[in-house]
């Protein structure tokens, strides 16, 4: 892995800055790129050794305008959904490390990055067949994979520069966690973002549990864990869920909230996004040009300031983990574990077994 970031990143070096620069596995057959007229720079990470994905289907890809300044990933799954899978969790933290070592290697100038997902959804959440296998392990051992899968995710926050979320369609389950660990949040009117953990017979997860009552407050948070809700758009900016709601008319164009012009979610379809988009993208652009007039000194060290203080609150950032780790894992020991899930697909309410079931 060490060696396809140093081949990669050896590419963006010598590359012309009129090319595109695909950064793919040792496996794939190499390619070259031809000049372009765009002044984008792109590039996908690639999947592990062990990984099946080809580099045709990468989940994970950024591209950056250097004449704005600002940085794009995007979540791309083959599904609509875009779920979070245990693959795009590996590409995710690659692309991760990638941007950062070339940011700090001045490879690459931007002052932010916006994080969104393909197909007029942010991600409707987690594998449902791989959280169904989850049953097959010890406790112990699904707490160690519960916590290395937040933390593939949750490594965006280790970016050196602020990062917004686009959110259209559905951010449910660990899309909605990722999108809340996120520095800013712009999300359509009519956007779906959900906590929906108890729904399907777990534990909160990916750091649910901690960003939440630090967004809404305790009260707040504890009745929407506690009743798995859906709150859209509007409602999430009201909350303090997201900062910006963008109201979009279906049929015309977008008016913002200042009045200019298979996951494991509840949602079906492409979501109730439009066909592309593009509003809340060109919203969250906006946000970030107006960050990148800012020195960019400040910038950076204050969003790392407050993300220290937020993974300080409370227990702490990674104790939190921990616990969402272990208490999911209890959830997967359980007898009835799967049920919620299948609950979801079949769009039926769930029945679950009683809490001393197990031990009757």
């Amino acid at each position: 892995m060490c060696r396809l970031r140093v081949l990669a990143l050896n590419s963006l070096r010598t590359a012309p800055r009129n090319h595109v620069v695909v950064l793919k596995s040792s496996s794939s057959s190499a390619s070259s790129s031809s000049p372009s007229t765009t002044s984008k720079r792109f590039f996908s990470s690639p999947p592990p050794p062990s990984s099946s994905s080809s580099p045709s289907s990468d989940l994970v890809q950024f591209s950056h305008d250097p004449t704005t300044k600002i940085g794009t990933i995007t979540l791309q799954s083959s599904t609509r959904h875009n779920p979070l899978t245990v693959e795009m969790g590996r590409q995710f933290q690659s692309t991760i490390q990638a941007i950062n070592n070339s940011i700090s290697s001045n490879e690459i100038n931007i002052n932010s990055i916006i994080l969104h997902g393909a197909n007029s959804t942010f991600s409707a959440g987690g594998d449902i067949n791989w959280l169904k296998d989850l049953s097959k392990n010890p406790v112990h051992v699904n707490t160690d994979i519960m916590l290395q899968f937040y933390k593939s995710f949750l490594c965006v926050r280790e970016l050196h520069v602020p990062v917004i979320s686009a959110i259209e369609g559905y951010a449910v389950g660990a899309g909605a966690c990722l999108a809340i660990a996120t520095d800013v949040r712009i999300m359509a009117h009519d956007a779906k973002i959900g906590f929906n953990f108890v729904k399907l017979g777990i534990h909160a997860g990916m750091g649910g549990s901690h960003f939440l009552p630090l967004a809404v407050g305790e009260g707040k948070a504890m009745e929407i864990l506690l009743m798995g809700k859906m709150i859209d758009g509007v409602e999430a900016e009201r909350l303090g869920v997201v900062q910006k709601v963008v109201h979009i008319d279906r049929t015309g164009d977008a008016v913002d909230g200042d009045g200019d012009s298979n996951g494991t979610g509840t949602g079906n379809g492409n979501g109730t996004g439009n066909k592309n988009g593009e509003e809340v993208l060109d919203e969250a652009r906006k946000v970030a040009k107006r960050i990148g007039k800012m020195h960019p000194l400040a910038v950076r060290s204050m969003v790392q300031t407050m993300r220290l203080r937020e993974d300080s609150m409370g227990m702490g950032l990674e104790s939190a983990l921990r616990r969402e780790a272990y208490a999911q894992a209890l959830c997967y020991a359980r007898e009835d574990w799967g049920e919620g899930l299948d609950a979801v697909t079949q769009k039926r309410q769930p029945s679950f077994d009683d809490y001393h079931s197990d031990w009757l």
